[in-house]
């Protein structure tokens, strides 16, 4: 069955609130649910960038590579808060308030980044920038949590957390890009 554009899209934003839902709930309390649903959310992303590299055959252009941008960005987005999760749990990470905190802030930026993705005109505009906003102030904690990780006695747990808060920080790139990509498709 053929999607359509604004499917995959929402599939894509759904699947990026999704893992990012998992990994401020890891983050939380870590357990074993929350590692499979963010697995399961890297799994579904896979299927719905597919799905909307197929739909997008048909447009030319800026329309074309807008859309070719901000589905790539929205599946590296899933990618990386995933393996935030998946490394926290390989290196025996602790969660802390500030990795909590950062996990938290790119939810946020996930689900205003859903909302921007199913709106059009001023709504559009007005979750597009709450996403950026949000994705900022994870890019800030990460810097907050790399300071305080550089203060940890254990260099090797430093390196641990200091890895994790990255993941986290590339996933919120990674949703700022999908919103560069968004804006372009408000010229429409």
């Amino acid at each position: 069955m053929r999607r359509s554009a604004a499917e995959s899209l929402k599939g894509q934003t759904e699947t990026l609130v999704a893992a990012a839902t998992a990994a401020a709930a890891w983050f939380r309390r870590p357990a074993p649910s929350a590692l499979s649903a963010a697995r399961t959310a890297r799994l579904r992303a896979s299927g719905w960038r597919e799905a909307a590299v197929i739909a997008h055959k048909t447009f030319r252009g800026f329309a074309k590579a807008d859309a070719a941008d901000a589905s790539f960005a929205l599946r590296e987005a899933v990618e990386h808060t995933t393996q935030a999760v998946s490394e926290a749990v390989r290196y025996g990470v602790e969660p802390d308030f500030g990795l909590l905190k950062t996990a938290e802030a790119v939810r946020e930026a996930a689900k205003a980044l859903a909302a921007a993705a199913a709106g059009r005109g001023k709504p559009r505009i007005e979750a597009l920038l709450l996403a950026k906003k949000w994705a900022g102030e994870a890019e800030r904690l990460r810097r907050l949590t790399r300071s305080d990780a550089q203060e940890e006695f254990s260099l090797t747990n430093a390196l641990k957390r200091e890895t994790v808060s990255s993941r986290l920080s590339n996933a919120a790139e990674a949703m700022q890009q999908a919103c560069d990509a968004l804006t372009g498709g408000l010229v429409e």
